[in-house]
């Protein structure tokens, strides 16, 4: 395949990924701002899991939802993470509790444009905490929500998962942006990956435009 119908073909990918994208996260922030005041009570930590959940949209676009449910009755603890797994790590996090009955209408919101598989939970978190060491290294900081997400991984020992996962793409970090990414924000990942990989050439990346997605990135005041 000719160089240009492959770049064509990875662009029109991430087209496709950026509109799934815009619309998750209009989905995922009204879930967030409505779960926001209920968190999960501290013995969540300890309730059998219920699901852990990958989307396939990081296999495919190295960004996509990351859920872990523990159920105790008729209650559901959910951690969810939006996880980046090119070069920017945890995008977004945020945890909650709900009725079971609840369970599948929240589920619904994020199936739609993303596929999910089941894995086991030590594996779920041996990929969040991969892609947060890697951002990690590159500078980069997760939601601060996070921090009081993760307590819903409790004891799961990522150490027990045998999968491996691969990070950035091609053994270079890959900065794609996102659908809430200002031109500020833009100019300043791209400015981070730059001192972090000794200049543009040591990363790839995919920038937002109105026709499409480039590879092309002017510096700009």
């Amino acid at each position: 395949m000719a160089i240009n119908q492959r770049k064509r073909q990875r662009q029109l990918a991430r087209k496709a990924a950026q509109a799934s994208a815009k619309a998750k996260a209009t989905r995922a922030s009204v879930t967030r701002r409505a779960m926001a005041a209920l968190g999960f009570p501290l013995s969540a930590r300890t309730w059998p899991v219920h699901e852990a959940l990958i989307s396939d949209a990081i296999q495919k676009t190295r960004q996509g939802t990351v859920i872990l449910s523990r159920k105790s009755g008729e209650s559901i603890a959910v951690a969810v993470f939006l996880v980046d797994t090119g070069c920017m790590g945890i995008k977004s996090a945020f945890g909650g509790s709900m009725q079971a009955a609840a369970y599948g209408d929240f589920l619904a919101r994020f199936r739609v444009g993303e596929n999910f598989v089941q894995v086991r939970p030590e594996c779920l978190r041996k990929l969040i905490e991969g892609a947060l060491a890697y951002a990690a290294n590159l500078g980069f900081l997760p939601d601060p929500d996070y921090h009081s997400a993760k307590a819903l991984f409790g004891d799961l020992d990522s150490s027990d998962c045998v999968q491996e996962f691969d990070f950035g793409e091609n053994g270079k970090p890959f900065y794609v942006s996102g659908p809430n990414d200002s031109p500020a924000r833009i100019r300043a990942v791209m400015k981070q990956l730059s001192r972090k990989c000794g200049g543009p050439e040591g990363f790839h990346f995919m920038i937002a435009s109105p026709s499409g997605f480039s590879d092309d990135f002017m510096e700009t005041e």
